[in-house]
């Protein structure tokens, strides 16, 4: 069995795409004999242990990682297991410590093609060991499988080869050689595809030369001497006549030869043919007509004496190219200073392969330059009519058409389907990575060619503090001295922004307008181009609106032809899909930052400013999962109800917003603190300990009682607050940050009910 027919075979087995019902009463038989629960056969293909036929399990496949099998295929040996948890190998296997339990394993590798794929495994839930004849049954047995797969395989590609031919156009036909041709067998569908009864041919009442015509009858005998001559294959044309009708068919004979040379029978494959043959025929006609119809027609001709290198040309040709026919040169090198010079390569080869014989006619299409400067395309048509004894081309004749307007529409709808196909692909790139520079610069090299530029850029318009700047998505990288490397550098930084607009670009972010400008130095923008960059030549810019707002601007530079207002409306597809998507991003921008700034609401407390004890727990639970020491504390104002009920809710919200304060400007920059409720706050010091941070939160203790809120020169509010702090250690990281908070809060409440304005540490 080949590779092609081994991998078939293998996904076959794994898809189950014929029956293996055989195979699991096998199996069962085999579990009854072997007193074992589990009997499998598996394929390995992928990630997965396919179970393609089992017996007392319900999963049709396994994880590979997983699969006993896998050592099968491995070593190519049987494996056994006779106690998995006294084997190391496999005591901690997913399939031995779960479903299905294998506590004892016996596998011999499935093979197909001698190698490997698989295995046949008796497996029991119980220690279990065999004697060496199971071992070498079992081997038996995966061969008499690999057998069973093989022919059920073959036999569903018959049935699949039977069907295929029964409705096939194609007819076979099998003969039997032995002095004389008799007919051994003949597909079924020939009374379909031909009108022929396939029993009457099988049992010789009719024989397949009485159905020819006398022509063909002559050609089949030859093509059947031919055969007994020693030739492999043939094709002939033959004609049928049958009671109703007249018909062609096309035969394909294959002789087959025995070990002498002599040949021993001959297949054939028929097609029928009748209606190609009336084509062929009328066109072999309507090739004659049109012949005639061209050499009455004005096409222009050429008639080049090669050896004299003298080319005569009619006063149509001339027409063509607006050259005057009294004043043509006959020599080959005018005619080739004519020639587009990206054409002249392609011409000349066609030219040299036709003059050496190597092609049947000479056929090309070029440009060639009019007398008024512009260029003609030209299709030719030519034939050397005359060689010497050498076969040494001597004279090549031809015709010439104008096909100008069918190029250019040619090369204008390749040119849409280019635009809308480099549009897509923008879109495409940006939804894929939401990154617009990316999108706009894969597209670059595609927009210079479509626009027969040699440079081009795409910017977006910015303004900061009211001041425009043109932001750079994607320009041709233009290296020439330092300071053009420099710009480009930036420009991977994705931080290029121009901002002098005095030049030609700029005129388009000045006006608004496109700018087009096809000599150099007459525009009134142009003023030459910045330090490091190349001469324009030409120049075309293209506004980027949105909503009658200018938002951006693309910029080609230095075109072959000039640039017109129709390379504008050629690319205005392009411009409005860049709008679209400048759109896109703003629009994705401003979603953004109203998301931020809601989330910053969400978890911020609007009277202290400080966070919220749901970004507290947050922010909490992610220091919960550091390997260094950190301090929780918690900070509670002391008879803050007195001073609310005494000096009203305003005196107790500027108590709030004084400690808050004080709190956070004590703590580090890496530390954080956050109001939790009421007059509660909540801190974390991170990499500290006791020893190292109790002078610091002695200090906030301290720096609180200092403080008063003045409410009149009589009255004036005392602040002192009850600190209650947990040391945590690394050995501790199996606590949750709830816990350790609420450890922090016991040694606050011993510190309110011992005095308060105190700092206790949790012991």
């Amino acid at each position: 069995m080949d590779t092609f027919a081994k991998v078939e075979l293998t996904q076959d087995l794994v898809e189950s795409s014929f029956p293996l019902a055989d195979l699991n009463t096998l199996l069962t038989s085999l579990s009854d004999y072997f007193e074992v629960p589990i009997t499998l056969v598996t394929v390995i293909e992928g990630q997965w242990q396919h179970l393609i036929a089992r017996h007392g399990i319900l999963a049709d496949r396994t994880p590979e990682q997983d699969a006993f099998c896998k050592s099968l295929i491995k070593h190519n040996k049987s494996l056994l297991v006779p106690d998995t948890a006294l084997d190391e190998n496999y005591a901690n296997n997913p399939l031995v410590t779960g479903e299905p339990y294998i506590r004892s394993y016996l596998g011999v590798p499935f093979r197909l093609d001698g190698k490997p794929i698989g295995g046949v495994c008796l497996i029991d839930t119980k220690p279990k060991n065999y004697a060496e004849r199971d071992v070498h049954l079992l081997e038996t047995i995966s061969g008499l499988i690999t057998n069973i797969l093989e022919l059920q395989k073959n036999y569903s590609l018959y049935l699949e080869d039977q069907e295929l031919i029964r409705f096939s156009p194609i007819v076979l036909i099998k003969w039997k050689y032995n002095n004389g041709l008799r007919i051994r067998t003949v597909s079924p569908n020939i009374e379909r595809v031909i009108g022929i009864d396939a029993f009457h041919l099988c049992s010789g009442e009719l024989h397949f030369e009485d159905l020819l015509t006398e022509p063909s009858v002559e050609k089949f005998h030859f093509n059947l001497q031919n055969h007994l001559d020693g030739l492999e294959a043939s094709e002939i044309l033959l004609e049928m006549a049958l009671d109703s009708k007249q018909i062609w068919i096309r035969m394909i004979t294959v002789a087959h030869f025995n070990h002498d040379g002599r040949m021993t029978s001959i297949q054939a494959f028929i097609t029928e043919n009748t209606a190609q043959k009336y084509t062929e025929d009328k066109l072999n006609e309507t090739n004659r007509q049109m012949r005639l119809l061209l050499e009455a027609s004005e096409l222009g001709t050429w008639d080049w004496n090669i050896p004299a290198d003298i080319n005569k040309v009619n006063k149509k040709w001339c027409d063509m190219l607006g050259i005057e026919f009294e004043y043509v040169e006959t020599s080959v090198n005018y005619f080739r200073q004519l020639i587009h010079p990206a054409d002249r390569s392609h011409v000349e080869r066609d030219l040299a392969k036709h003059l050496q014989g190597l092609t049947d006619a000479y056929t090309t299409s070029y440009r060639m330059k009019h007398a008024d400067g512009h260029w003609v395309w030209i299709e030719t048509y030519g034939k050397v009519v005359e060689r010497d004894n050498s076969g040494r081309a001597l004279r090549l004749a031809g015709t010439h058409r104008d096909i100008t307007y069918r190029m250019e529409a040619q090369l204008q709808e390749r040119k849409q389907k280019q635009l809308l196909s480099f549009i897509s692909k923008a879109q495409s790139a940006y939804l894929k990575t939401g990154d617009l520079s990316k999108s706009c610069r894969e597209i670059l090299e595609e927009l210079i060619d479509i626009a027969d530029s040699q440079f081009a850029l795409i910017g977006e318009l910015e303004y900061t503090a009211g001041v425009p700047r043109l932001f750079i998505h994607a320009i041709s990288e233009m290296q020439w001295n330092d300071l053009s490397s420099q710009l480009v550098q930036r420009y991977y930084d994705n931080d290029l922004y121009f901002t002098d607009f005095n030049n030609l670009f700029g005129s388009v972010i000045l006006t608004g307008k496109t700018v087009i400008s096809n000599e150099r130095g007459k525009h009134p923008a142009s003023k030459g181009t910045p330090k490091g960059h190349p001469r324009i030549s030409k120049f075309l810019g293209l506004p980027i609106k949105l909503n009658g707002e200018l938002v951006g601007m693309i910029g080609l530079a230095n075109k072959f032809f000039d640039y017109t207002e129709e390379d504008a409306k050629f690319l205005q597809p392009l411009v409005d899909s860049l709008a679209g998507l400048y759109y896109a991003v703003k629009l994705d921008k401003e979603r953004q930052e109203a998301e931020n700034k809601l989330l910053e609401l969400a978890m911020t407390d609007t009277l202290s400013g400080l966070p919220n004890r749901r970004a507290f727990m947050e922010k909490a639970a992610e220091v919960g999962e550091i390997s260094f020491p950190y301090l929780i504390g918690m900070v509670d104002i002391d008879n803050f109800k007195s001073i609310n009920d005494t000096y009203g809710h305003d005196a107790g919200d500027k108590a709030i917003k004084l400690i808050a304060y004080t709190i956070k400007d004590a703590l580090r920059s890496d530390d954080f603190t956050a109001r939790m409720g009421g007059e509660e706050f909540a801190f974390v010091l991170l990499d500290a300990t006791h020893g190292s941070s109790s002078a610091l939160i002695e200090t906030i203790r301290e720096s609180i009682s200092n403080l008063e809120i003045t409410l009149s020169e009589e009255e004036k509010i005392h602040l002192t607050v009850s600190i209650g702090v947990k040391a945590v250690l690394p050995e501790m990281e199996k606590m949750s940050i709830t816990a350790h908070l609420n450890d922090a809060d016991k040694a606050l409440y011993e510190a309110k009910h011992t005095g308060k304005n105190k700092v206790v540490w949790f012991e």
